[in-house]
């Protein structure tokens, strides 16, 4: 042991790893975090005192400690996709998505906006990578005459079509003869006591009336695009690669608790490393996706130090072997 007059100070610095546990609460291996910025350890305790007031004045007569809790900070830079899991109490995962044609994918468009192509119930966030992309107006049945029409249907010429036609004061269409379709986005006709509204083309251009976003699958309606300035239905096509991706999900049971290791790299001082068997990691503060002033972004943990499943001590700080 160091003599107690042996002058000791202390730079600190190390890496942390940590090991969660799994469903039985056994240890499944130390994973390094990586950068961490700040790792604190902070004791708080709980007392009982005794007071006797013999002689008239109330002095201490005795002072129990009876609790001792042991939490923590830590701050890690290392924005990686499973620490951000850890972060958002998560499943971190790869995400496989096969290639093949898509062909039928029906959206509510409206001017100026974005959609995000492949979004369904199972895939929320849609698909990436997509190549030969094509738009139409949805699929409308050519006009009938002397059919009963409701608002909302649409039609198109029965020769030669080149717009979609949708139904906005619901009736009965002329008989026999067909209405003079217009040609103007937004004009209307009256066909006996149904009233139409020219919707779109029935085939939409790129760069005319929208844009793509290959990489990310995504398709920007122009302001000027061939659409009703109330909307209007589109069809889209096209062809996903077969691509995977990081991704983490929430929603999932994701242990937060594991074993604990800080191997000490001191900037000067004696390296004295940390073990914590039992520790809880409870996120907590902002995680910045953008700021006015950019800065690293950094995930924040608030610890809890426990006694470990098998008794083991709550922490152990331990020297190098001599």
């Amino acid at each position: 042991m160091t003599a107690s007059t042996t002058k000791q100070r202390l730079i600190p610095g190390g890496k942390i790893y940590f090991d969660p546990f799994d469903t039985n609460g056994n240890p499944t291996g130390e994973r390094y975090l990586g950068l961490t910025p700040g790792f604190t350890v902070t004791i708080a305790s709980e007392k009982i005192t005794s007071y006797g007031a013999e002689s008239g004045l109330r002095e201490l007569d005795d002072e129990t400690l009876i609790t001792i809790t042991r939490t923590g900070k830590l701050t890690c830079r290392q924005i990686s996709v499973e620490n951000l899991g850890l972060f958002l109490g998560a499943a971190a995962s790869v995400q496989t998505q096969t290639s093949g044609a898509v062909t039928g994918e029906h959206k509510s468009v409206l001017l100026d906006r974005y959609y995000q192509l492949g979004r369904s119930t199972s895939n929320p966030s849609g698909v990436r990578d997509v190549t030969s992309p094509t738009v139409v107006g949805k699929t409308a049945s050519n006009w009938a005459a002397n059919t009963a029409y409701v608002v909302g249907d649409r039609v198109k010429k029965t020769s030669n079509p080149t717009h979609i036609h949708v139904c906005t004061v619901a009736g009965i269409s002329a008989n026999p003869t067909e209405p003079t379709w217009p040609t103007t986005i937004d004009a209307t006709v009256v066909d006996g006591t149904v009233t139409w509204r020219t919707e779109t083309l029935i085939t939409l251009v790129e760069d005319t009336d929208y844009e793509v976003d290959l990489m990310l699958g995504r398709v920007y309606v122009l302001p000027g695009a061939r659409l009703s300035a109330h909307g209007g239905q589109w069809t889209f096509g096209y062809t996903k690669s077969a691509v995977t991706r990081d991704t983490v999900q929430t929603g999932s049971l994701v242990t937060s608790s594991g074993a604990l290791r800080f191997v000490a790299y001191p900037g000067k001082g004696t390296p004295r490393d940390l073990y914590g068997s039992n520790v809880t990691l409870s996120p907590s503060g902002d995680l910045i996706f953008k700021a006015d002033d950019p800065a690293y972004a950094e995930l924040s943990f608030d610890l809890s130090f426990g006694v470990g499943n098998n008794e083991e001590p709550a922490l152990i700080i331990d020297g190098r072997a001599a």
